[in-house]
């Protein structure tokens, strides 16, 4: 069943932020790994960091032999192989290539929040930090259009969608 000859990559799930640990283990073992990640805004550290572009997954590159399986799946932090009915799925090379072409070629990559219009949502950076309105609309290139309400009337501001938060019920 897992005896293969050629390398294939499989996807690993992992704990919750385990994603890095994981990543250093498998490379200490000299398996072939790939964790793509990008730049997101921390709002507790107020900047830019960079975290998994697939929160919980990464990819290895093996031959899965039962060696390979056994050593991955016991290393620290991995929960399982992505795959069918308990069958690791190799993933093709074209597709782990074509996230490598896009977080390689493309310097504006950034993940963020999900957001829908009518969302509150809170600005975070920039000289509008700390004003609060509501998402009026998504345009191209992470714009936004937020409607922010100033002395009763509602002004919109264009903004980049990395510059706010989503606000959560319990933070009206």
């Amino acid at each position: 069943m897992l005896s293969r000859h050629c390398k294939r990559w499989y996807a690993i799930f992992t704990k919750v932020n385990y994603e890095k640990r994981v990543f250093s283990s498998l490379n200490a073992m000299n398996f072939e790994v790939f964790l793509p990640c990008v730049k997101v805004w921390s709002r507790r550290r107020e900047e830019l960091v960079e975290k998994p572009l697939f929160p919980r997954y990464l990819f290895v590159r093996c031959a899965l032999t039962k060696e390979a399986y056994l050593a991955i799946k016991k290393t620290v932090g991995v929960l399982k192989f992505v795959g069918y009915d308990g069958i690791p799925t190799p993933i093709p090379d074209d597709e782990i290539e074509s996230v490598r072409i896009v977080l390689n070629k493309a310097n504006d990559v950034e993940g963020h929040p999900f957001l829908k219009v009518g969302d509150l949502v809170e600005v975070v950076r920039g000289r509008l930090k700390g004003a609060k309105g509501y998402l009026i609309e998504i345009g191209k290139k992470h714009k936004l259009i937020v409607g922010i309400e100033m002395f009763g009337r509602a002004v919109s501001v264009h903004i980049d969608a990395s510059m706010v938060r989503r606000l959560e019920p319990y933070e009206v």
